[in-house]
């Protein structure tokens, strides 16, 4: 069987000096986009040549003239070249190397998720953003012809989408052809623009694309519970497919599940929790607390500082992190969970030495819905967690398309039948219930419908609560996708 990869020679040529440098690339059937990172040593300068190949070993190499604009070297040892994504690197090592080998700096990026299936990526002009360059720049010159009048080419392994030279902006303009807005005009600057290459871990597919915005919409729907890559270039492109990079950002981000992949997750729970196995005859026990364990010094700062208020917060990371909560959605978490040997909570608590028990029926009664949001582990027991809204709330409006509504007189994991006074729980899980509204803990309190007391506390309450631990990713009980 013939390999699928071959050697594609670049010529760096100054009169009749060259240097020849060999890239890996792989056989397509399609023309191919071929991102070439060229490092001018001396100056420091990192620049990215797009090279449309025919997607096959051929003769014809890529040939650069040297200098590449003027203010560079014009000696073709101080040029290296290489390819912008190779096997078997992440990209991060591609931004390390960028940074090690030029004055290029560095920013951060932010990837926003819109229900069911939107990424935006924003802050691309955060930060400063370096002088533009004030010389003209020479020719660069190639021996294979590139037909840039569609912008849009098909890729090998990605770069699906590419619009270096037809720019949308937000107001919906198309931009003229980049290049030409320095050279016609004669202006001493040019555009900024970012270039922003995403990868799907899984696949490999790369697609690109170029803004001038400051927030880039992703115009695909990305698939869900997916790992994602995200590089972005900032800089100026003085002539098509030759760019000058100014600032790098990395970073990587899971899509979220959407209902239907939380329609597995729920499957996956329902299947573990109701499973015959080893232990007490009864998987179901009364509950008529829920409780939250925290340090005294959390208690009184509420009753000091807070009139009596314990106000919900934004939810962490714990969990499975493509959980469309993380980061979304305001709220206090409680605990259902019982040792089955006693009936009564666990002796030991992870987040705090002190622990509130609320009536189950101030949560789940006729006023509030309630939702299935997650299941996973820490190595050891498996959690479930619920949502419990007031209903027509904005946390309602927010858990309505997203997560899963569950029967609260009837259920698998925590129920309660109108009229009683307690709920049932399933002690096969750890059930957590995640409370999307601040409660008046000093009036529970007076009215002796809470309770306060005490328990010994295990590990790190803080870097749990901040945090939080993220699921188990080779658990095959808990994950949707086969762990790899």
């Amino acid at each position: 069987m013939a390999s699928k990869i071959y050697n594609q020679e670049v010529i760096f040529q100054s009169g009749l000096t060259t240097k020849v440098v060999t890239v890996t690339l792989e056989r397509c059937l399609t023309p191919v986009w071929i991102p070439l990172l060229i490092t001018e040593r001396k100056a420091r300068t990192a620049l990215l040549h797009l090279y449309l190949s025919t997607g096959v070993e051929g003769s014809t190499p890529i040939t650069l003239t040297v200098p590449l604009f003027v203010g560079l070297s014009s000696d073709v040892t101080d040029y290296t070249c290489e390819t912008l994504f190779q096997d078997g690197r992440d990209e991060q090592e591609s931004v390390n190397n960028i940074k090690k080998n030029s004055n290029v700096g560095t920013f951060s990026v932010d990837v926003s998720h819109h229900h069911p299936s939107t990424y935006t990526v924003k802050d691309l002009y955060s930060g400063v953003f370096d002088n533009e360059p004030s010389m003209p720049f020479s020719q660069v010159s190639q021996t294979r012809s590139v037909a840039l009048e569609d912008p849009t080419f098909f890729i090998q392994r990605g770069l699906r989408k590419l619009c270096l030279s037809a720019t949308k902006t937000s107001s919906g303009l198309i931009h003229a052809p980049l290049e030409s807005e320095f050279n016609k005009a004669g202006r001493k600057f040019l555009p900024r623009i970012c270039l922003v290459f995403l990868k799907d871990t899984e696949t490999g597919i790369i697609s690109l694309f170029s803004t001038m915005d400051s927030e880039l919409t992703i115009p695909f729907q990305l698939r869900p519970v997916c790992d994602y890559e995200l590089l972005v270039l900032r800089g100026y492109e003085p002539k098509k497919c030759l760019f000058i990079i100014n600032a790098v950002a990395f970073c990587s981000f899971k899509s979220y599940m959407t209902q239907n992949e939380l329609y597995l997750l729920y499957g996956k729970a329902c299947t573990h929790s109701l499973s015959p196995g080893p232990g007490p005859p009864y998987d179901f026990y009364p509950v008529t607390h829920l409780y939250r364990s925290k340090p005294i010094l959390h208690f009184l700062n509420i009753f000091n500082n807070t009139g009596g208020i314990m106000y919900k917060y934004i939810k962490n990371f714990g969990g499975d992190p493509a959980s469309t909560l993380n980061r979304k959605l305001h709220g206090l978490f409680f605990s259902a969970s019982l040792d089955p040997l006693t009936g009564q909570p666990p002796a030991v608590s992870y987040y705090g030495d002190q622990r509130i028990h609320i009536p189950v029926g101030f949560m789940i009664n006729q006023s509030t819905n309630l939702y299935f949001a997650d299941f996973y582990c820490h190595y050891v027991n498996h959690h479930v967690t619920l949502v419990i809204t007031l209903k027509g709330s904005e946390a309602d409006a927010f858990c309505l398309p997203r997560l899963l509504a569950l029967n609260p007189a009837y259920n698998e994991f925590l129920y309660r039948r109108p009229h009683e006074q307690h709920a049932m729980v399933n002690t096969k899980v750890t059930v957590e219930v995640f409370y999307t509204e601040s409660i008046d803990i000093v009036e529970f309190l007076r009215s002796k419908l809470a309770y306060l007391s005490s328990v010994k506390q295990s590990g790190n309450a803080a870097l749990k609560t901040v945090i939080g631990l993220p699921k188990r990713k080779d658990c095959k009980i808990c994950n949707i996708k086969e762990p790899s």
